[in-house]
């Protein structure tokens, strides 16, 4: 499979004092989950700034395909025309009066013709469950209901890839929930490459590989599987396994008697996909 993003040797710092990206670089296949995680402070939502052109590299380069990312207005929205980001907080980034011009927006700023704009406001509405709420606005939806306005917004402008930053870091179970469910059926079943940011490990062990920071460095890289064995390693940086991700590899240490039967069981109460 053919790498869509390559990131080389790439280095970012917001002051002289403070390198918050450090030499990093990293390859992520077209149609894979990857989550980057890491404790506050790691540069993680950095480096979602930098893939989205919002920032600017001091060094190294980050190449979509064959393109690469340079912070010009030309460069920045086609850019934009491949990767969308949903962020942490749902009432930053609904930016239209209703759900429909909010779904609208960005293709209205890519001047698509009113007929084709219709057909797919309904189409992503419906996909992510909120064709009843077309014309409620911003004050009358929840948290996930707004994530959701806005991942369809961005799957309206025919993107390839998708960036959630913390996007369920606010929400309540319920809205978390949705948003989890449509992440993998964005995954899955539309083949959308998916970056999540993140410091949740147990949201990330659905993801297919894993990325862990620290202070700006890639310290470790591999399947759930693979990162959640280095239990020690994970705790120097402030990531707690869960508890049944703690279960999991205690099991692998130990000769219990009926280990596989457990694993099994632990596997389908939400370890794995």
């Amino acid at each position: 499979m053919n790498e869509l993003i390559k990131i080389k040797n790439l280095s970012f710092k917001y002051s002289e004092k403070h390198e918050t990206i450090k030499n990093i670089s990293l390859e992520i296949p077209k149609g894979k989950w990857i989550s980057i995680l890491g404790h506050n402070g790691s540069g993680k939502s950095t480096l979602a700034k930098l893939l989205m052109g919002l920032l600017k590299a001091d060094e190294g380069e980050i190449l979509i395909g064959e393109e690469e990312i340079l912070l010009t207005e030309e460069s920045v929205q086609d850019v934009r025309k491949k990767i969308g980001i949903v962020f942490q907080n749902p009432d930053n980034q609904f930016v239209g009066v209703t759900v429909l011009h909010d779904i609208a927006f960005g293709m209205e700023n890519q001047q698509v013709p009113r007929e084709e704009m219709i057909e797919k406001i309904n189409h992503y509405a419906n996909l992510v469950n909120m064709q009843d709420y077309l014309h409620k606005g911003p004050h009358e939806l929840s948290g996930g209901q707004k994530q959701r306005v806005a991942i369809a917004g961005a799957l309206a402008m025919d993107l390839d890839i998708m960036i959630f930053d913390e996007a369920t870091s606010m929400l309540d179970p319920k809205g978390t929930e949705e948003i989890v469910d449509l992440i993998k059926l964005l995954n899955k079943e539309h083949k959308k490459t998916i970056i999540t940011i993140t410091h949740d490990l147990e949201f990330a062990n659905l993801s297919d590989e894993l990325v862990v920071m620290r202070q700006g460095e890639i310290i470790l890289k591999g399947t759930p599987e693979e990162v959640f064995k280095e239990e020690e390693l994970l705790k120097s940086s402030n990531l707690e396994l869960p508890l049944a991700l703690k279960l999991q590899n205690d099991l692998k240490h130990h000769n219990f008697k009926n280990k596989d039967k457990i694993m099994e069981a632990l596997w389908k109460y939400g370890l794995k996909k």
